[in-house]
């Protein structure tokens, strides 16, 4: 790791940067042109508004995770018109086939994607960044019981790194201490797992066996084990 003192990846920062800067930015998208008969054309668009309709619009609703894991985009339905929310921004989204939707005004693709079981469980933007679907708001503190965050308590050590970190529960989550410096950041619960800092730019991500920690994922890579 860089510098531990202040405990921010130098990865996180840059990460969501350039994320924001390409989602939902100013982007020239180029289309290849073709020939059609009215007829042929007639066709088409049959078959894709029939195939437009096989999958509810409210599949795709929801919150999903950005690979920096603190950024989250919002898909919402609104008299049956998908928007995106990010950002603060809010673009409407036209629906090019079964999967696909574009941004109305800018261009800017969305694929969603499902998983082997057919669920509907992530969203492609842009042909490059994958984003995830989580099951809770990320806006929303999700009150935790005092077992559930005893669970989590421990001592962590940074994977192939002699750093560690204690954490332990609070009145409102956790709190997290640096043994090395000894400064301590507080946290609050999502979901049983997601944690953010007070400023959501934070993000702890906790693995579990048997409602039990094993190991928190500071950022996207920083892996501490138990």
């Amino acid at each position: 790791m860089k510098t531990m003192n202040s405990f921010k990846s130098a990865i996180a920062p840059k990460i969501r940067v350039v994320i924001s800067g390409i989602l939902f930015g100013s982007a020239i998208i180029s289309m290849n042109c073709f020939v059609q008969t009215p007829a042929l054309a007639g066709v088409i668009a049959q078959g894709d508004s029939q195939q437009s309709k096989t999958v509810p619009l409210e599949m795709f609703a929801g919150y999903y995770q950005l690979p920096d894991n603190a950024s989250f985009i919002q898909f919402e339905l609104k008299d049956n018109v998908l928007f995106a929310q990010w950002n603060n921004k809010e673009y409407q989204l036209i629906q090019i086939n079964e999967t696909n939707f574009e941004s109305k005004e800018e261009g800017h693709k969305v694929e969603f994607l499902k998983d082997s079981s057919g669920q509907f469980t992530s969203a492609k933007i842009l042909d490059k960044i994958v984003t995830v679907k989580v099951e809770f708001d990320p806006k929303i503190v999700k009150p935790l019981s005092a077992a559930q965050l005893k669970g989590l308590e421990g001592t962590y050590s940074l994977q192939n790194n002699s750093f560690k970190i204690n954490i332990r529960s609070s009145a409102n989550g956790l709190i997290l201490k640096q043994l090395w410096d000894n400064k301590e950041i507080a946290f609050t619960p999502r979901s049983e797992t997601f944690f953010l800092n007070e400023d959501g730019t934070f993000p702890l991500t906790f693995l579990l066996s048997d409602g039990e920690a094993t190991q928190v994922t500071c950022f996207e890579k920083d892996v501490w084990l138990k």
